[in-house]
């Protein structure tokens, strides 16, 4: 069985060598047994109960334990190497209990039986009785020697398969390495073929490509060729154009310096004119004034003679006065009461105070004219009149004479000979105070017996007369000092030098003559109001009315510069230094607050001095912009980020004007104080004034008909490429203009200039911001703001901007048509109409021929209900960037604007509400020589208005404001309100709108805003 001896030489097993021959199961069986090992014998009992075994016929098996499937074992390791035995017949149990081998008892004859190579038999034996002794050795020898020779046989066998399978094993490896030796040469012959292949098409492609590379050079060289042609020919089309251009351009500056000088001639003929006619009114007024004297002697002896006839008629006399001094106060009482009462009280009920009152300045240089011409007249009333008593010569001689010196004043003052200006005033004003003494010396009891007496209010009218012209002539020295220190204001640009005028030493002297001007003024409105037009000649009782109209707007002008003078102050640096953003906007290319903002200036000033003042293109500082901006939708079109050229976005003023300083900081500009914007129509009207000027150093004339085109082509097209500052003519000019301003000795045309400032303001060619809210509050309450004006009844804005339309705005006619139907249960129903002409198209300059694009916003009174719209053109803005995902930033203004907006589903108009209105904002087009009409129909939110007027009676109203859009060269305007039959229209503003059945209808130009009401009586 085994080829060694499975046991040593004590008759036990050598585990060693039976380990060496055996098997797997040999293994888990010493696995088995090591851990059966670690049990202890109080364990073994209580698993096995050792006392009562059962003996088979090849080992024991402990009674008690379950028996597994055959050819397995029940409880492998736990297994006592006896027959059996009870504890009485062996006293040591607990040595019994260890002395113990794995698998010693079997159930099949293919397991071997094994004990622990560590325990004696010896040992083993001495624990059972002696007659088993040598049974269960022999036993256990016969056992262990068939057991290892037949496994001893199995491993041979085992053996001998495991020799044949690897060399099987080996064999097919073999095989299977020349198969695959075999298909790696097929595929690699493949895959050389396949490159093969791959080389061979690569050539071919090659090959291709460069034919076709061949026959592309061959077009290029063509159309390079065909280009050059072209461009030589554009060239000498250019060129014979240039020329033509030059040509027509020295034709049209050798005409302006013809006209120029043309105009020169006229304008020395006028003065030479004019300055005859003086010298030949003052011999008159002096041949005059000796007439006057002789009449005076005659007139003295014939009232010597009188006087004795004039006493006997003194009673009835003063019957016949009682009675005109009785009827003509009824008179005047039913005139005041049938006046325009009516008229005056509705008008300040319903009429806003900034359409109220207008002031033209350029009509109160000649009030004083007109109040020489009246005080003559009134005068010479004294005269007429004083025919029933003896009155001193001395009153009528100095009173003459101050009409003499005012009216030489005046003269003086308009050619800013400030000096004899001063001296007539002077004396104009001793002459009128001297006559004025006399009129008291005569004693108040003698003026006031005058109401009894015929002719009696021409002695009063010359009293007041005398009156007026003293206070006049003190009004007007006044006066003369304030625009004497005005025109001693000369090249303010300039380094500032020691005891130079500044602007705020002009305003300092201004208001403190001013209110003094305004006192006398005061005095002498109260005696005009005193003179009776009927005691003046009918040929000169028109220039009295005027007098009397224009005399409190010179008062409210007065009170205007007065209440405001601090604006001034805070605007030129009297509080501290200030930097003022200004912005020139291009109203041929009109955006929201007056046009494409293409230049830009920076002006610091302190204490009424320049300190520095620059122009440039608005792209420089633009390019200095880091951050980006998701700009407005319809921007978008032509720009893919935000920037200040773009920045008057907004309708309202201030809040662009906000969003410019923003954007300037953003480029690295400083902080500025404010904003101020011009448009090119407030230098056309500075150039109406100044006259042509001439530019030598870029070859132009420039004035008030060609300065728009002129620049425009030299800031677009002529300019040093070289230099690259196309707005440098901008800069030059200003200072010329300013400079020929200043230097002009004629008066009326400073007030001329002043008043181009005042009607800019007005027609909102100039905008003013501050960042000083109290200031800025002043602002806007004189209308210089440019902000959307809030009113509670109906309103109306059209606002344009031109997106990439060119400079076409130029020549683009807008006429808006408002309609407002007053239903029968008070509801309003509004139609908005506007016409847009394009007369561009064989202009001069392209920039005019182009197509005008333009994104229309409609203000109307917010929660206005679209009902209609007619003449859009339906476009869809689609962002040109993936703004969020490239990091672009918000405006918080735009995005509030995008969230509340609605596009009409109908229509596509967008609707939103901004500055306390409703916008329809619209795309429109026309092109050249074409018109093109948009139509809104809309239902207002609110009814006709009750109104309590006089003794609680209520009526109904209707009111609108027509706000122009800043800086548009103004549309024509036309309003309709049509009204229910049951209404009669009981007042309108303004008066000459015309009543035609049920409509009131009123057409102007809307060079300002405008307002119309109309108050109706219900007759039902």
């Amino acid at each position: 069985m085994f080829d060694v001896r499975p046991v040593d030489e004590t008759g036990d097993l050598d585990w060693k060598k039976i380990q060496s021959i055996g098997g797997p199961e040999i293994k888990q069986q010493v696995l088995r047994k090591n851990y059966c090992r670690t049990k202890s014998s109080e364990m073994i009992r209580q698993q096995v109960g050792i006392s009562e075994r059962v003996m088979t016929t090849k080992g024991l098996i402990p009674r008690g334990l379950p028996r597994e499937p055959e050819g397995s074992r029940a409880c492998p390791g736990v297994l006592i190497p006896f027959y059996s035995y009870s504890e009485p017949e062996h006293k040591n149990v607990e040595a019994c209990g260890k002395a113990y081998i794995l698998g010693v008892a079997v159930e099949s004859d293919d397991t071997p039986v094994l004990h622990d190579p560590n325990f004696r038999i010896e040992d083993h034996l001495s624990c059972i009785n002696e007659i088993s002794k040598e049974k269960y050795k022999n036993n256990l020898t016969e056992v262990l020697g068939g057991q290892i020779e037949k496994r001893r046989l199995q491993q041979q066998e085992l053996l001998s398969n495991q020799i044949a399978e690897q060399e099987r094993v080996r064999i097919e490896s073999i095989k299977r390495q020349e198969e695959l030796k075999t298909i790696a040469e097929f595929k690699r012959a493949q895959n050389e073929a396949r490159q093969l292949e791959i080389e061979e098409e690569k050539t071919r492609k090659q090959q291709e490509r460069i034919l076709q590379l061949e026959i592309k050079k061959k077009k290029i060289e063509m159309q390079q060729k065909i280009l050059e042609e072209i461009q030589v020919a554009n060239r000498e089309k250019e060129a014979v154009i240039a020329e033509e251009k030059a040509r027509i351009q020295q034709q049209r500056e050798d005409n302006i310096r013809q006209e120029a000088l043309v105009r020169k001639s006229q304008l020395q003929k006028i003065v030479e004119f004019n300055r005859s006619q003086q010298l030949n009114y003052e011999e008159s007024v002096i041949a005059e004034r000796g007439k006057r004297e002789e009449e005076y002697e005659k007139w003295l002896k014939a009232e010597t003679l009188s006087l004795q006839e004039e006493k006997k008629s003194k009673s009835r006399a003063n019957k016949g006065a009682w009675w005109f001094s009785d009827e003509q106060k009824k008179k005047n009482k039913n005139l005041k009461k049938n006046s325009l009462q009516n008229f005056f009280s509705l008008r300040s009920l319903f009429v806003p105070n900034q359409f109220a009152f207008q002031f033209d300045s350029c009509g109160s240089l000649a009030i004083f004219a007109l109040v020489a011409i009246v005080l003559s007249f009134g005068i010479g009333g004294i005269s007429y009149a004083s025919k029933g008593f003896v009155l001193k010569g001395r009153v009528l001689g100095v009173s003459q004479d101050g009409y003499a010196n005012l009216t030489s004043a005046v003269n003086e003052m308009a050619h800013q000979n400030f000096e004899g200006s001063t001296q007539q005033f002077s004396k104009a004003l001793e002459n009128f105070s001297q006559g004025s003494k006399e009129l008291e010396e005569m004693g108040g009891t003698l003026l006031d017996a005058t109401r009894f007496i015929p002719f009696a209010s021409k002695i009063s009218s010359g009293k007041n007369a005398v009156e007026a012209g003293k206070h006049f002539s003190a009004a007007g020295q006044s006066l003369n000092e304030v625009v004497k220190i005005s025109a001693s204001l000369k090249d303010q640009s300039g380094e500032e030098k020691e005891n130079e005028i500044s602007f705020l030493d002009v305003l300092e002297n201004a208001e403190k003559n001013i209110n003094q001007a305004k006192i006398e003024l005061d005095a002498a409105q109260k005696n005009v109001e005193q003179i009776s037009i009927d005691d003046l000649p009918e040929d000169k009782q028109a220039k009295f009315l005027l007098l009397k109209q224009k005399l409190p707007d010179i008062l409210s002008a007065l009170d205007l510069f007065l209440d405001n003078n601090h604006i001034l102050v805070e605007l030129l640096g009297g509080n501290g230094p200030r930097k003022y953003l200004f912005l020139f906007q291009n109203n041929t290319e009109m955006r929201a607050t007056g046009g494409f903002i293409g230049s830009y200036g920076l002006l610091d000033i302190a204490n009424g001095h320049v300190k520095k003042f620059f122009i440039d293109g608005i792209f420089n500082p633009d390019g200095q912009l880091k951050e980006k901006i998701v700009p407005p939708g319809p921007i978008q079109k032509i720009s893919a980020n935000w920037t200040m050229h773009d920045s008057n976005w907004f309708a309202d003023f201030p809040l662009s004007a906000k969003k410019a300083i923003n954007f300037y900081e953003k480029t690295g500009g400083p902080t500025a104080d404010g904003v101020i914007t011009l448009t090119p129509t407030v230098m056309q009207k500075l150039l109406e004034i100044t006259g042509p000027i001439e530019m030598p150093e870029y070859d132009v004339t420039l004035d008030s008909q060609n300065f728009i085109e002129l620049t425009q082509y030299k800031v677009e097209v002529d300019y040093d490429k070289q230099e690259n500052k196309p707005k440098k003519i901008l800069s030059d000019l200003a200072p010329l203009v300013l400079e020929k301003l200043l230097s002009n000795k004629d008066l009326n045309s400073i007030s001329k200039a002043a008043d181009a400032l005042l009607s800019g303001l007005q027609e909102k060619h100039i905008l003013l911001y501050s960042e000083n809210a109290s200031l800025q509050e002043i602002i806007s309450k004189q209308g210089w703001s440019g902000e959307v004006l809030q009113s509670t009844k109906d309103y109306i804005s059209v606002i344009n901007a031109n997106i990439n339309g060119y400079k076409t705005d130029a020549v683009v006619e807008e006429n808006i048509s408002h309609k407002a139907e007053i239903q029968p249960d008070g509801t309003i129903v509004d139609t908005l109409t506007v016409k847009r002409s394009h007369k561009g198209g064989s202009k001069e300059y392209d920039w005019l021929n182009k197509v005008n694009a333009d994104y229309m916003r409609v203000y109307v009174p917010e929660g206005s209900k679209l009902l209609e719209v007619s003449g859009q053109t339906r476009e869809t803005n689609t962002p040109p960037l993936d703004y969020d995902a490239l990091g672009f930033k918000r405006d918080d203004d735009l995005v509030n604007q995008e969230n509340n907006t609605s596009i009409d589903a109908e229509s596509g108009t967008r609707i939103y509400n901004e500055a306390g209105k409703t916008v329809f904002a619209n795309w429109t087009y026309v092109s050249p020589g074409e018109t093109m009409t948009i139509t809104y129909k809309y239902l207002l939110p609110f009814s006709l208005f009750k109104v309590s007027v006089g003794s609680g009676e209520q009526i109904d109203s209707y009111s609108l404001v027509a706000q122009k859009q800043s800086g548009s060269m103004g549309s024509s305007f036309a309003s309709s309100i049509s009204f229910p039959e049951n209404y009669n229209v009981k007042w309108n503003f303004p008066q000459d709108a015309q009543i035609d059945g049920n409509e009131v209808k009123s057409s102007q130009p809307l060079k300002s805003d405008r307002y119309q009401a109309v108050v109706f009586e219900n007759m039902n």
